[in-house]
């Protein structure tokens, strides 16, 4: 049995360590992944901004032990590979040891470099036609493309000058130094404003938030990874209201303690000025609000992504052609183990209702892992007695 995962990130990483360690072989596992190497756009984003440690806990990586990373930082001798009482991981040593894994399970072998534009099925199982490959025959599918693909610029930006997004292609290193102002409300706004005060120590910057700081230790309430909420969640029968917790219970647009603090002090030293009135137009290098009339340099957004996922063309070619049933609020009709069609999972946005507010986090990549498999376990338990 051939398994395709699309997505090569943090969470179809996961999943193929998981299947790699269940006994599936290399020639019989492919990552299609558009970047260079597997895990990079991950790496690129974090780097960008400056973010020394994740925010998520030192349990929380890509290997199915939980104290990998941590029996990790101690054989390579680590300084200070944590941070806080949460013992957050150093990002630099997440990512080293992530790629440490995919060395160590031959991943790199099975990544193919391009970009998935519809999938079939036939007979035989599915077909997967990609930009820059010939068609992909395989068994079995495992959608794990994320949800960070497309940069979301508010409309009063779109057209403004001297406007860039942190996460867009067309972004370049120089704007860092020409760039004065920051939009943005969440952790990567945080990081972001932090990195230019650092770069200059003359500059003064103005961080522009839509509301009063949200400080959250997590991306979610730890509650979230127990049984007790989760089994209440599934047990919901109004898909619009798993939606809803979803959406209220993923603390979009705020940070940990420690990043309020930082800038608070800076705040106080007179080189951070933080403002939350809502911006009316930006003219003729003005930014324009209720009261305020504000010349800027350079503006780096930093408003995260849009949510396209449903709209990608590879699902719609599922929906429309191959029947994938959809619940009453647009998304996914799901098994427990993650199974959309036959042969067919999905992990990360796609299993929001399936896996609530932690899907699109790297523990909702291990948990899609533990599903999927099962799920893996099952098929080819079936294969050997057929």
């Amino acid at each position: 049995m051939h398994w395709t995962i699309i997505g090569g990130g943090i969470q179809g990483t996961t999943i193929a360590i998981k299947l790699r360690e269940a006994g599936l072989s290399i020639q019989n596992l492919t990552i299609i992944d558009p970047h260079h190497s597997l895990c990079e756009q991950f790496h690129k984003c974090t780097n960008r901004i400056d973010m020394p440690y994740l925010r998520s806990p030192i349990v929380h990586h890509i290997h199915p032990d939980p104290f990998h990373l941590k029996k990790f930082a101690k054989i390579n001798q680590y300084i200070h590979p944590t941070f806080g009482r949460y013992q957050r991981p150093q990002t630099e040593m997440f990512m080293d040891h992530t790629h440490a894994q995919i060395h160590n399970y031959h991943l790199n072998q099975s990544h193919i470099q391009s970009y998935v534009q519809r999938i079939e099925k036939n007979q035989n199982g599915w077909s997967i036609i990609t930009s820059h490959h010939p068609v992909i025959q395989t068994d079995c599918v495992i959608l794990a493309q994320g949800c960070h693909n497309e940069p979301f610029i508010p409309s009063v930006f779109a057209q403004a000058k001297d406007v860039c997004h942190i996460f867009s292609d067309r972004f370049n290193s120089q704007l860092f130094s020409h760039s004065s102002h920051v939009i943005g409300s969440g952790i990567s706004a945080a990081h972001l404003t932090l990195k230019l005060l650092k770069l200059d120590k003359n500059k003064t910057v103005h961080l522009w938030m839509n509301k009063d700081i949200d400080i959250q230790h997590f991306d979610a309430d730890p509650g979230w990874l127990g049984p007790k909420r989760m089994n209440a969640f599934l047990n919901l029968s109004s898909h619009e209201e798993k939606l809803q917790i979803v959406l209220k219970e993923r603390h979009k647009g705020s940070m940990p303690h420690e990043l309020y603090l930082r800038l608070k002090k800076y705040v106080q030293n007179k080189r951070l000025i933080i403002h939350k009135e809502k911006i009316k137009d930006i003219k003729a290098h003005y930014i324009i609000t209720e009261n305020l009339n504000i010349s800027y340099d350079h503006i780096l957004l930093a408003t995260g992504f849009k949510s396209s996922i449903m709209h990608q063309s590879m699902i719609q070619s599922l929906i429309q052609n191959a029947n994938a049933p959809l619940l009453s609020c647009g998304f996914p009709k799901i098994t427990h183990e993650l199974e959309w069609l036959s042969h067919l999972f999905v992990a990360g946005g796609l299993a929001d209702l399936e896996l609530g507010p932690f899907a699109r986090n790297i523990m909702g990549g291990k948990e899609a892992a533990q599903r999927i498999y099962s799920a893996f376990q099952r098929i080819h338990h079936h294969k050997e007695v057929s």
